[in-house]
């Protein structure tokens, strides 16, 4: 059965294949799925997790036979050659890639028998890159930091993140972090009339007003680049519109609040 591929920005690319432990009937299924989306697509090779299965097979076309690779380790490699590769996953995108010329290969067939097969040539580079899906990369990957970049830049959404997962650091997290900084600190005004002179309070006042009046601007800041952040990474929940809103309107609240104290407690 043909079967719909995986293409950016899909995160579960990323996704690391597992080896197969049963040669039954449902691993057969996978090789024929893979061979007929194959023929659909015209392609010469495919990784299983291409078409969502999360297991190490690879079905490359020789000929007219489509040979299955399961659980397929390169032992041996020599002489790295760079040219240029494209990629079923990044359409539209190619890059000069150093690849083996030549390797060899242990895997199993579809039967669980295990075999050795070396690889020279464009053949060997073709394995090479169906090898790497199964390991949760991409021909990116392999790319330069410039060119990584150049890739991040003309991509909608930058390139997926490793894992299918959230970044470590969100940007729009700053925004929020400058607004709780600026609202605390006028907290701490409170106490003001209880320590300072009239004159030194009125300064206090003047300075609660100045942050009053940029935590606005932080918040809306953290609101726009949280929905950019939100169509970058569009496989983290944490990015979802409700969740930004939801934070924007709390940081309003709180605003107010401390709003409502400066005017009330802290004005001379």
């Amino acid at each position: 059965m043909i079967q719909p591929l995986l293409v950016y920005p899909d995160p579960k690319i990323r996704l690391i294949s597992g080896n197969v432990r049963f040669f039954n009937e449902e691993l057969h299924q996978w090789i024929t799925d893979m061979r007929d989306t194959m023929i659909e697509n015209d392609l010469h090779a495919l990784s299983a997790i291409l078409i969502g299965i999360q297991y190490n097979v690879i079905v490359i076309k020789e000929g007219e036979n489509f040979i299955p690779y399961v659980n397929a380790r390169i032992i041996k490699h020599t002489d790295l050659v760079t040219k240029t590769e494209r990629s079923i996953y990044y359409p539209g995108i190619s890059a000069d890639i150093d690849r083996y010329e030549y390797i060899s290969v242990v895997y199993e067939d579809e039967n669980g028998e295990p075999h050795t097969r070396e690889f020279r040539g464009d053949e060997a580079r073709v394995f090479q890159e169906h090898l790497d899906y199964s390991f949760g990369s991409t021909f990116v990957d392999r790319c330069d930091r410039e060119m990584k970049e150049r890739i991040n830049d003309y991509l909608e959404y930058g390139l997926v993140a490793d894992g299918g997962s959230c970044p470590m650091v969100f940007y729009r997290d700053y925004f929020k972090r400058g607004a709780k900084y600026l609202l605390v600190g006028v907290l701490a005004s409170y106490f003001t009339p209880f320590f300072v002179s009239a004159e030194n309070r009125e300064l206090i006042y003047r300075a609660d007003l100045i942050a009053l009046a940029l935590v606005p601007f932080l918040i809306i800041g953290y609101g726009v680049y949280a929905l950019y952040e939100s169509r970058k990474y569009k496989q983290c929940t944490s990015c979802q519109t409700g969740n930004i809103v939801g934070t924007s309107v709390i940081l309003f609240g709180q605003l107010l609040i401390v709003t409502l104290g400066v005017f009330l407690w802290v004005s001379p």
